[in-house]
């Protein structure tokens, strides 16, 4: 895979690309896809040759992920949350690529979410947790994260949501 083609294809027009968008004060949390459109999950998955981008993705989110624990270090942000997400498990709706998200909650409201979202698990592993845990699996990353999974029906949009969260285990 030629890395700048990458970049110059995908990441660039993400807006993830400027880092410290995740720390503006504007909203109180971030979160944002790696890939926002088909077509450069599509573009993705030609320059791996036809395979399933999932695996390049999550490591990929994972570097992204690092740095910026490392950038809320640097500026002395308390983290409060942050993991990585996903949310669009059907295959039929959105194809075989797991797209993670980079998800962002500073302070103490990030915090409060954490221990909602532990309080609130459920004993049984769902499908979209198992194909989630599958992939970390895949990538040798398990035993870094902890998994919680939200549910809630929208009735907006008359659908039940739900996002698996990887949170990264504090060392």
């Amino acid at each position: 895979m030629n890395l700048p083609k990458f970049y110059e294809n995908i990441v660039s027009k993400e807006s993830y690309r400027d880092l410290e968008r995740f720390f503006d004060e504007v909203d109180s949390f971030e979160e944002m896809p790696l890939i926002s459109r088909d077509c450069r999950t599509e573009t993705l998955q030609k320059m791996l040759n036809g395979n399933d981008a999932s695996e390049f993705l999550l490591g990929f989110s994972y570097f992204i992920l690092n740095t910026l624990r490392l950038i809320s270090h640097t500026k002395k942000i308390k983290q409060g949350l942050i993991a990585i997400t996903f949310m669009n498990f059907d295959k039929e709706e959105y194809g075989p690529t797991l797209i993670p998200r980079l998800f962002v909650y500073p302070d103490e409201a990030g915090q409060a979410l954490y221990e909602n979202l532990i309080k609130n698990q459920q004993g049984r592993i769902s499908t979209e947790m198992k194909r989630t845990k599958d992939l970390f699996k895949k990538c040798n990353l398990m035993e870094q994260f902890t998994f919680v999974e939200s549910r809630w029906f929208d009735k907006a949009c008359n659908e039940e949501l739900i996002r698996v969260f990887a949170i990264p285990k504090q060392t």
